[in-house]
Order: C-alpha cells, then sequence, then structure tokens
C-alpha cells in the first residue's frame, strides 16, 4: 500500500466518522483509524515533500515548528501519516482556493481552528447562534473569559 493510499484511507475514515450519527458507529470508524495509525511507521521526508508539493527545506522547517509531527526515535527523521493526513487536507483545502501564498500560517490557522471545533460544546455553541439564542457579552462576562494577556491588549494597557 502506499504512502497516498495510507493518506487517503485515513481522511476517507475520518470523513465517515465525521457523517456517522450512530455514536457506536462513530467509535468503531474511529477504532480502525487507530489500527491504522498503530501500524504507521512515518513517512520519509521525500515522500511527504512529494505528497505535499513542497520542497525538502520546507517539510523540515514544517516539522521544526510541529505543523508536521514527527514519529518518536526515527532516525532519519520521520512524519507521522496522521500528521501528514491533517496537513494533506489544509493544504488542498488552501490551493483550492488559491490561498498558497503563505501555507504555513493557512495550515497553522486550518489546524488551530479544527481542533477548536473539536472541543466539546463548541458546535452546540454554533447552534445557539444559528438559532438566535445568544447573550449580551457583559463586562463581567468579558474579564471571565479572557486570558490577562487578551485582557491588556482589549483595555489598550502596554
Amino acid at each position: 500500500m502506499s504512502l497516498v493510499e495510507v493518506v487517503d484511507d485515513l481522511l476517507a475514515l475520518e470523513d465517515l466518522a465525521e457523517q456517522e450519527s450512530d455514536p457506536d458507529r462513530r467509535r468503531s470508524l474511529d477504532l480502525v483509524r487507530t489500527h491504522l495509525v498503530d501500524r504507521d511507521l512515518g513517512a520519509k521526508v521525500s515522500e511527504v515533500a512529494l505528497l505535499l508539493g513542497l520542497s525538502h527545506p520546507t517539510v523540515r522547517a514544517w516539522m521544526s515548528v510541529g505543523v508536521l509531527q514527527t514519529r518518536g526515535g526515527a532516525a532519519p527523521a520521520r512524519v507521522s501519516v496522521v500528521s501528514l493526513a491533517e496537513v494533506k487536507r489544509a493544504v488542498d483545502l488552501l490551493r483550492e482556493h488559491h490561498q498558497d501564498r503563505d501555507l504555513l500560517v493557512g495550515v497553522m490557522r486550518h489546524l488551530r481552528d479544527r481542533s477548536v471545533l473539536a472541543i466539546d460544546g463548541v458546535e452546540g455553541g454554533f447552534e445557539d447562534i444559528a438559532a438566535g439564542r445568544v447573550a449580551p457579552l457583559s463586562d463581567d462576562l468579558l474579564e471571565e473569559l479572557t486570558v490577562p494577556s487578551v485582557r491588556k491588549r482589549l483595555s489598550g494597557s502596554s
């Protein structure tokens, strides 16, 4: 099985699990994906570069900043196939919308946003907003929700 097929299978399993309404079937799909991942020996930098359409130095740079997760203990360094699948999805989406210019930044934002959306309750919050169930954001609530560095910027302090 080629690396492209493994990555495509991981993405297909993730898509199927996200669309599945039956929790048992969703868990089953996630389990199959986990088993596939457990057999992952990682992808070579050259394979990753070819699959993503990037240069070897760019792949290594993305590995060093943590966008592409490395497979622990591998020498030479290898990229986790799960990480590669997530990054490939983001790269493909950005390229589909002709946003190649700052690809690293776009990929990082996409991965961050996907991880936030996976947090329990976030999806329900969007459903509340869509249904018009919102509450005004008072100063007290804003104070409670923001971290100190954000509070400082919002208040204009230096």
